[in-house]
């Protein structure tokens, strides 16, 4: 399990960008909203979907 977060705010492309707690991309608290503590980044994509357009994971936190 990992703690999962969201960037409040959309890239351009409309992409919010979900990060690990430990990435180093990760933006300050007050632009990330909590997920929870998840098990992959596919799952915290399903859960941010509930709240979130266009959720995706971050380059460096998913690869690929």
């Amino acid at each position: 399990m990992a703690e999962f977060f969201i960037e409040i705010s959309a890239q351009d492309n409309g992409d919010h960008l979900i990060h690990k707690s430990d990435c180093s991309l990760l933006p300050a608290k007050e632009a990330i909203y909590y997920l929870g503590s998840i098990s992959s980044i596919s799952s915290a994509a399903k859960k941010a979907g509930e709240r979130f357009a266009r959720p995706t994971g971050c380059s460096q936190c998913s690869p690929g």
